[in-house]
This record gives structure tokens, C-alpha cells and sequence, in this order.
């Protein structure tokens, strides 16, 4: 074990710490709950904390002589204030869902985000808050890209020995994407999931739904029955994103760190019956985060 400023390491693997700001996660708290009142009568609103690798992935005897705060015990606090502010808002339990599976490929060693693996177990979270049926894993074309080298890597070189695979899975619908960039091109007929054969290996997690664009729209071509959602996301969104296209006609996607409009209006302008908001628990104690999405509803 070797504690570096930014990140533990543990053998071949970097974790990111996490601490518990009361603050900013009661800021947080508000933000989802004023949200959902925003949203009501239109669309319900589900809300998803997603714990980082560390607690899912390290045993507890083990993190105890650890300087990080309690992810679980975070995401609880969270989740129940919430609720007692705002009962319509569907809280989406997924740390127990994922620590049931920590023996599996579900986090990356040398990034600090999920596998396409671990989005998924949350997506089947989702899909029993919302009351419908998870597409099983074994109905999706799987691709690999290995070599992945990650954000931990950038901070620690020793990584290196043992690069990450990306494991995608793919969608069997017949499904485009459309985005909006930084600058305000728009890029048509995009894949759900690019073919990363050609991509730098560092770049592999850009292979999810475009990579960080502050505005997309999904297509279901498959479908025609008008459904649509919008997701709220950062980056541990866009592996998650993949497996709703089974679900909705039209699938709006926001990265609000980038989003420069009104997602309540959004949601309402193209007819969503869900919203779903995915932040990684990091988020929660990052007050400019909170302030940046408080001001898109």
C-alpha cells in the first residue's frame, strides 16, 4: 500500500479517496429535492449516488487505517435527507448492488471510474426503482479494448504493468446519437458505442456515448412509442447511458458541468417521464459541482 497525495495504491491499483463534507452534501441534498419539485406532475425524478472503487472494492478491517470517509454511511445520509425533504424523488440503492459483485471487473485500476461492467449492475438498480425489466447482460454484443491506461495512471506511473480492458457492451438497437459540442457543432449520426479499435488507449472511456458532450440525443429507431427520458450525468454517466436505449424512444443527455440551459424545461419541452440524475459521491462534497447544477433547474 502506498498513500499518494491524490490516491492510494494498492498493488496494481490506484483508488481515490472521499471525505465527507456536511455542508455541501446537505447543499447537494436540497438541490435533488428542490429539483424533483420542479419536475412534479411532469417527470419523476431518480437520483444516484455512485460510490468510487475504494469501498466497494477494499475490505473494511483494511480501510480503517485509511484516511477516508465512510461511502455508504455517506450516500445513506444523502438518500434520507432527500426523502425527508422531498418523498417524490426515487433515491436508487446501488452500494450493495455493486459490493455483490466486487469480485468482478466492475471498477478500473488505473481510473477512477466504473466499468461498463459496473454500470450495469446499477442500471438493473434502476430498473427495479422504476418497475421494469433489466435487459439481461448475455442479450449484448461484448467488445474489448485493452491497454487502457487512466487517470490514475497520469498521477502514478507504476500503474503501467498492468493496463485496464474496456469492456463494452453494445446495444442491439437500432439506435443513432446526436451531440452538441463545446463550441456548438453539431455531430450527427454518432454510434451509442464507437468501435475504439483506432482510439488512443487512454482515451478508451471516451467510447461511451460520445465521451463529455454537454448535450445529446439518442434515438431509438427500434421503438415509436414516444418514451423519453433525460439523464443528468458527468462522466460515470456515459457507461451507464448505453443500457437505457433499450427502454426510451429518445434519451436526452446532459452533462451539466457544460449545459448552459434549464433542464426542468428540457424535460418538460420534450415530453420525459424520467429524469435520472448520476453523479459519482466525489461530486457531493465539490461545492462548485453542486452550485454549477443547482443553477440548470
Amino acid at each position: 500500500m502506498e498513500k499518494l497525495d491524490s490516491m492510494l495504491r494498492v498493488g496494481d491499483s490506484g483508488y481515490e479517496y472521499y471525505s465527507f463534507v456536511e455542508e455541501t452534501a446537505n447543499q447537494y441534498t436540497t438541490m435533488v429535492a428542490k429539483a424533483g419539485a420542479e419536475l412534479k406532475g411532469s417527470a419523476t425524478l431518480y437520483d444516484m449516488v455512485i460510490p468510487t472503487s475504494m469501498d466497494i472494492l477494499l475490505p473494511e478491517d483494511f480501510l480503517a487505517d485509511v484516511n477516508t470517509s465512510d461511502q455508504k454511511k455517506a450516500i445513506n445520509y444523502i438518500y434520507g435527507s432527500i426523502n425527508a425533504q422531498n418523498p417524490d424523488v426515487k433515491t436508487v440503492p446501488i452500494f450493495d448492488a455493486l459490493k455483490l459483485h466486487n469480485n468482478e471487473y466492475i471498477y478500473f485500476r488505473t481510473d477512477h471510474h466504473w466499468t461498463q461492467l459496473g454500470a450495469y449492475y446499477a442500471y438493473a438498480e434502476f430498473c427495479k426503482s422504476k418497475g421494469i425489466e433489466a435487459v439481461p447482460l448475455t442479450q449484448f454484443e461484448k467488445k474489448e479494448y485493452p491497454g487502457f491506461l487512466g487517470s490514475f495512471y497520469a498521477d502514478d506511473n507504476a500503474l503501467s504493468a498492468n493496463p485496464d480492458t474496456v469492456e463494452a457492451y453494445l446495444p442491439k438497437a437500432n439506435a443513432t446519437l446526436d451531440y452538441t459540442t463545446g463550441d456548438d457543432d453539431t455531430i450527427t449520426d454518432w454510434p451509442v458505442i464507437q468501435d475504439g479499435t483506432d482510439y488512443d488507449k487512454e482515451n478508451l472511456y471516451l467510447i461511451f456515448i460520445a465521451g463529455d458532450q454537454p448535450y445529446e440525443e439518442i434515438t431509438n429507431k427500434d421503438l415509436n412509442d414516444g418514451s423519453a427520458c433525460v439523464v443528468v450525468k458527468e462522466s460515470f454517466g456515459n457507461a451507464f447511458v448505453p443500457f437505457l436505449v433499450n427502454h426510451y424512444q429518445h434519451i436526452y443527455v446532459v452533462d451539466y458541468r457544460y449545459y448552459k440551459g434549464n433542464i426542468a424545461a428540457l424535460a418538460k419541452e420534450k415530453g420525459a417521464t424520467d429524469v435520472i440524475m448520476l453523479n459519482n459521491i466525489s461530486m457531493t462534497r465539490n461545492a462548485d459541482l453542486v452550485d454549477s447544477i443547482s443553477g440548470k433547474f
